[in-house]
């Protein structure tokens, strides 16, 4: 600006997202967000260009220069603004406001949008000048234990969650490379590796120092090893079966003896070595690494035989979203193993007495084991191949209500997979029994599980956790009333009323914390899908075959379906009907409506990439994924909360509704249909007649 009359206005600043294909316009944010490092921390310009791709980086341009920027992204239930940064010369204009309005318009569906910032930066005014209040604080990770306000600006839909931080953590190993980067003199990834201390996800890492790391950090002659021990010094510890740590370690060198014969050659080779098995024995899923060689070597091993995933540390930044679901649920790891559940006798508490929670006397909780007992009140354990018990949970109906006095998972590789199950098969009970809450009240539920229900919508009430399962497909009033008659029987505050027509987003969140209710005069889309018999058993477990399918937990609450990106495209979220096909050469059950699944997420891509994003949800191989590209293209569809209809919709039943509604009875690919359609058909589904 070369003089005062150039000076820019309001009137001039310009709002809009920046191109996928824009890398010029991404170099310019990278600059100004650079520029501001000091409060808003650093991002890899990976970051910066995978927001752009998704739609989500906003900018501001004053003609063709940009000004400002705001950097986002999209959880399931809310936006997360990581960056809302303006150019010092172009403050004051209003442009920081602009560009958040225009986030709540582009985003009106969800309920609203979280920020982080720091306390001791004293924007506190700012925050509130744009919409947003507090909700809550939480220590950072700096030495100087400085304190992030989290802030909150809603959108005025219907909120039955409390707006708190993430309750699922990444939990990542780190090897010896990411710690000298963060301790040592700068290096070219420096700025990468502390990106990983970023405040903004800080509710979404944790950082984790194994066995290995320790063993390595004292190996250093120099007063670098001080340095690395103050670094990890924050980060929590784990320890590894050694008997697990072994077989890994076998299993690998096994693994890459083609490849790389004669592995390990080297001291470093050995370290490698040892903090893969160490990360693996320790049941973590990620190791965040700077080495491209061991990943090279191992990752591809690590990840087939283990889950383990070895990430540089821009990978686990533009991923991190998607990691947090990998860490929280891997039903693929449940599959094709002896992993199974069963009643639970007299005789079998004493083979329960690992579960025995914090702070309780054994003898407490084996009179709580025995007294379920003697009341004649099931007790379900699921056990592992080994047949060592991993989890108990008891739930009896009372009234309107399913009680859970017991409810508890082992720390175990799998625990939180087995956490979450045990939440959807406790819905899944409440159902089943006519019931409309669920109330837990076992006052030393596991961790996992107590996570695990808060995530799935429960409520901190009187010392226990309350969920609402509403088996109601019908208009917002209609749910509504329903939610009040339960919330008045529980003796629990009513909720609010439900309006018609709310977005999409909003409704799905209703339809996940009140499972299996249906608000069908929503924005939520409902789309018939159709599989074949083949995969439809791999996926859903129906039909029913004489080898069977390892579902006795439940497997298909999160699942992964691969299609050919070609003709429609469903959106996310939304509902599934799944339509089975007649199988071609085997007849094993007529072809019709079989079950209804929530759209989570939609990703096309390359298909061994999203083969190995989502190989923890799916069931199929990498070449199955291959073969239903199209162009070198794939379509992966996150769904999850799979209900089987009692009484499958056949064909004929489907062809009249079809003709009543004026709607597709046989699709040959997703098709959408009306919530006329949807209601019909669901409901034919769950008569018993």
């Amino acid at each position: 600006m070369s003089s005062e009359s150039q000076q820019p206005t309001s009137q001039t600043i310009t709002i809009a997202s920046a191109r996928r294909d824009g890398a010029a316009e991404v170099d310019a944010a990278v600059l100004i967000g650079n520029a501001a490092r000091d409060t808003l921390g650093h991002l890899p310009f990976a970051a910066y260009r995978e927001a752009a791709h998704k739609g989500c980086l906003l900018l501001a341009r004053d003609g063709e220069e940009i000004v400002g920027y705001a950097l986002y992204g999209l959880t399931r239930d809310h936006v997360r603004l990581a960056h809302l940064c303006v150019r010092p010369d172009y403050r004051g204009l209003g442009i920081g406001r602009r560009l958040v309005e225009h986030i709540v318009d582009e985003r009106a569906g969800y309920p609203g949008i979280k920020a982080s910032c720091r306390h001791s930066y004293g924007l506190g005014e700012m925050w509130v000048s744009l919409g947003f209040s507090q909700i809550g604080e939480r220590l950072g990770r700096s030495d100087d234990g400085h304190i992030l306000v989290i802030w909150w600006r809603d959108h005025g839909h219907l909120n039955l969650l409390s707006r708190q931080e993430e309750l699922v953590l990444v939990r990542a190993a780190v090897d010896l490379n990411v710690v000298r980067a963060l301790a040592g003199p700068q290096r070219q990834d420096t700025l990468d590796v502390q990106a990983l201390l970023d405040d903004q996800i800080i509710d979404r890492l944790e950082l984790i120092r194994t066995p290995a790391l320790n063993a390595e950090i004292d190996t250093i002659e120099s007063a670098l090893r001080a340095q690395c021990t103050k670094s990890i010094r924050n980060m929590a510890a784990v320890r590894s079966s050694t008997a697990a740590a072994g077989e890994a370690r076998a299993a690998i060198i096994a693994a890459i003896a083609r490849a790389s014969p004669g592995y390990p050659l080297t001291r470093q080779d050995e370290f490698d070595l040892r903090h893969v098995c160490d990360a693996i024995a320790a049941g973590l899923n990620v190791l965040i690494t700077s080495d491209r060689r061991m990943i090279r070597t191992l990752g591809a091993a690590c990840e087939r035989l283990y889950g383990l995933r070895i990430m540089l540390p821009v990978d686990v930044i533009t991923h991190l979203d998607e990691l947090v679901r990998a860490e929280a649920y891997r039903p693929a790891g449940l599959l094709g193993t002896a992993w199974n559940s069963r009643l639970l006798g007299a005789g079998d508490a004493a083979r329960a007495m690992h579960l025995v929670g914090d702070g309780e006397k054994p003898k407490a909780f084996q009179d709580l084991m025995e007294s379920l007992a003697r009341d004649q009140h099931e007790r379900i354990g699921i056990v592992d191949a080994a047949g060592h018990l991993a989890a108990v949970y008891c739930a009896y109906a009372c009234g309107d209500e399913l009680l859970v006095p017991l409810a508890r998972v082992a720390p175990v590789r799998l625990g939180e997979t087995l956490a979450r199950q045990t939440i959807f098969l406790l819905r899944q009970m409440a159902r089943g029994n006519a019931v409309s809450t669920i109330r837990l009240v076992d006052s030393y539920a596991s961790r996992s599980l107590r996570l695990a229900a808060l995530e799935d919508g429960f409520q901190p009430v009187d010392g226990g956790l309350v969920a609402h399962s509403l088996n109601v497909c019908g208009t917002a009033e209609e749910l509504s009333h329903r939610a009040i008659l339960a919330a008045r029987y529980a003796g629990l505050s009513e909720p609010p009323l439900l309006r018609s027509a709310m977005p999409s987003v909003a409704a799905a969140e209703i339809e996940r914390v009140w499972w299996p209710a249906k608000v069908v005069d929503s924005a939520l889309p409902s789309y018939l899908i159709p599989i074949k018999q083949v995969f439809s058993n791999d996926l859903l477990g129906v039909p029913e075959t004489l080898d069977g399918r390892n579902d006795q937990l439940g497997l298909s609450r999160e699942h992964v379906y691969y299609r050919s990106p070609r003709g429609p495209r469903p959106a996310a979220p939304s509902r599934l009907l799944w339509y089975m096909s007649a199988g071609g050469q085997t007849r094993l059950q007529s072809p019709g409506v079989i079950a209804c699944s929530q759209l989570d997420a939609i990703v096309t891509g390359v298909p061994q990439e999203l083969h190995s994003r989502f190989r923890h949800l799916g069931v199929w191989n990498e070449q199955q994924v291959i073969a239903a590209a199209h162009e070198g293209q794939v379509q992966a569809l996150v769904f999850t909360n799979t209900e089987i209809l009692p009484q499958p919709v056949g064909l004929r039943e489907l062809r009249e509704l079809s003709k009543r509604y004026r709607e597709q009875a046989t699709p040959q690919g997703p098709v959408r249909i009306s919530a006329e359609y949807f209601s019909a058909i669901y409901r034919a589904g769950q008569s018993q007649s």
